[in-house]
């Protein structure tokens, strides 16, 4: 593993802005401006804890699926880890109930709405981004669990 001293690092406002613009992307529903950010090998686990998935047609599936559910992603302020590489951001997300809420009912996570087709999904959770030195995202963590998914109106 390459030292700090031979790896190229990302400067504190690049990191910032770019977990900012993933955000501002996903709300605006634009898949391709959010898989601009990305590495061709890409690694994200959403949440962690629910298996490591790799590549870009992964991830697209995934951003795709957060897009036709209408997400909206509310970004707190970002922290740029001092190591270069890392930036972190606490995030509210609001969603569709369809087509996820059925299968966090199913785990037990949830109450199954009366109206699933009128009712949304709100989450907190923090994420965390690594940058390569070409200044694209390597990898995306998403830490989440049951206490942080609610169903609202």
């Amino acid at each position: 593993m390459a030292s700090l001293l031979t790896t190229k690092l990302t400067s504190e406002r690049s990191r910032k802005d770019l977990v900012l613009d993933h955000c501002r992307l996903l709300s605006a529903g634009d898949v391709e401006g959010v898989m601009a950010l990305y590495a061709g090998d890409v690694a994200f686990e959403d949440p962690v804890g629910s298996g490591r998935r790799t590549g870009r047609d992964a991830l697209r599936a995934h951003v795709e699926e957060a897009v036709a559910a209408h997400a909206r992603e509310v970004p707190g302020a970002p922290v740029a880890g001092q190591d270069g590489v890392h930036v972190l951001t606490s995030v509210t997300s609001v969603m569709d109930y369809l087509p996820r809420g059925p299968v966090y009912a199913g785990r037990g996570w949830l109450e199954p709405p009366a109206d699933p087709e009128g009712t949304r999904l709100e989450r907190y959770y923090v994420l965390m981004l690594r940058v390569g030195p070409d200044g694209l995202v390597q990898e995306l963590k998403a830490f989440w669990g049951r206490s942080d998914l609610k169903v609202v109106g």
